[in-house]
């Protein structure tokens, strides 16, 4: 049997591991930004979205700070009344709403949630707090109804990875300006701090499709010259009065840390949660379910806890 690529890793990803090392043969850290996202693009396009059936989409635009920002809902046969806003990953510099079409769709039908996803605007052109005014300006239309699909009654916010970071801030900002509430949050590998100091950045610094030195690249490319407040590094923030959180990490990879942190952080405040540790998955986990049994079932065990949190 082939060597391993990476310590303890799922032998069903060792594959998707070498087909990435393949693809970024340079070091990302120092990718041009167009180079970097032409190249995620193309990998996603090779995988186009299978549609669950039953589901329709629809896109439109809000305009936001004098940008149309566009969304896309996902929208399940047997859809509730309920929404998620979803924030895809790509740490703040990389992705887009159809990287995401196949994450979107699947979390729509295996919850029944309308998902609406953002294609907020990404650093270095703009970077914080732009992509996280656009969010709570999505969050805002959803709630007031002033949407194409109508009138919702609970609003989840989620995302992975930076997206992740994006969610847990518009549910502060909710908090905090004493607005409409989320009612649950959706947690994927969240990235909270630019310190990047947790061990697992030490013992993962070269783990599969995220280095620690990508990240630090992503944190300067959002971030520019401007200090974090809380908003943009949440594990600074005081968590007490957050909605119920679902949260998934993959214990391969570097935001293990943040993820265990925030877990232990989320419980001291009172926070009611649900954590899900995968075990020998890496970063971009949800990108690789098809390749990985293990990576489908922590999704889906995901949507299963969502699920039991709907009223």
């Amino acid at each position: 049997m082939d060597k391993s690529p990476y310590p303890g890793l799922d032998p069903d990803l060792w594959e998707v591991v070498r087909t990435l090392e393949a693809t970024f043969s340079e070091p990302q850290e120092t990718l041009p930004v167009d180079v970097f996202r032409a190249r995620l693009e193309d990998m996603a396009a090779r995988n186009p979205m299978v549609p669950p059936e039953g589901l329709e989409t629809c896109d439109w635009h809000i305009p936001v700070a004098g940008r149309e920002v566009r969304l896309r809902a996902y929208l399940p046969a047997e859809a509730g009344s309920d929404v998620m806003l979803y924030m895809h990953g790509g740490g703040w510099m990389l992705g887009s709403i159809e990287g995401h079409d196949q994450v979107c769709a699947d979390l729509a039908q295996s919850t029944g949630l309308r998902v609406v996803s953002i294609d907020y605007a990404l650093a270095p052109e703009h970077r914080y707090p732009v992509a996280l005014e656009e969010c709570l300006a999505a969050c805002a239309a959803l709630l007031g109804g002033t949407t194409p699909i109508g009138a919702i009654r609970d609003l989840w916010i989620g995302g992975d990875s930076a997206g992740g970071n994006l969610a847990l801030a518009c549910a502060l900002r909710l908090r905090d300006d004493g607005n409409d509430q989320a009612r649950g949050l959706f947690l994927v590998y969240p990235c909270t701090d630019p310190a990047c100091d947790f061990p697992s950045y030490t013992e993962h610094a070269d783990a599969p499709f995220l280095s620690t030195a990508l990240m630090h690249r992503f944190w300067r490319e959002y971030l520019g010259d401007t200090a974090p407040d809380m908003y943009a590094a949440p594990a600074r923030a005081d968590l007490k009065g957050l909605p119920q959180t679902v949260m998934l990490t993959a214990t391969l990879d570097p935001l293990i840390g943040d993820g265990d942190a925030l877990a232990d952080a989320m419980d001291a405040a009172g926070v009611d949660l649900h954590y899900i540790r995968a075990e020998g998955l890496i970063h971009g986990l949800l990108r690789f379910r098809k390749a990985a049994p293990a990576a489908e079932r922590a999704f889906q065990s995901a949507a299963s806890a969502i699920c039991a949190r709907l009223r």
